[in-house]
């Protein structure tokens, strides 16, 4: 029974590894393994979606666990280059909406004003050197 506990969480420790990989890859991410093990579906929004997401690696002073402190500060180096970018997610109602969409067409109608008159003053100009 031990071993086959063993070799899940050997096995889902793996996929953590994988997908902490792909996500730390310099080159553009097509594909993250999130499906590969429970561990990694459940991390899926920590890891690489809309979390601030701290990681705590603990090691052993003990010498017999010294392979597996290695192998620990090993994995922490890795993921701590993994960069979300999360967002604060709103509720957002009709008036809020409403008033945004307002203030946008209002900035906008300036712009196009200040553009307007910049034209009137070159077509002037251009009047001007004729």
């Amino acid at each position: 029974m031990r071993l086959e506990e063993s070799k899940k969480i050997n096995q889902s420790l793996s996929a953590l590894g994988n997908v902490i990989a792909a996500l730390t890859d310099t080159r553009t991410r097509n594909h993250i393994p999130y499906r590969d093990s429970k561990l990694t579906r459940l991390l899926e929004d920590s890891l690489g979606g809309n979390c601030k997401t701290t990681m705590i690696a603990l090691i052993s002073p003990s010498n017999e666990a010294f392979g597996e402190s290695l192998s620990t500060v090993k994995f922490a180096n890795r993921a701590k280059y993994i960069r979300n970018a999360p967002t604060i997610n709103e509720d957002v109602d009709k008036k809020t909406l409403l008033r945004k969409y307002e203030n946008e067409v209002k900035k906008l109608r300036e712009e196009l004003e200040n553009k307007n008159k910049s034209i009137l003053e070159m077509q002037m100009l251009l009047e001007m050197d004729n």
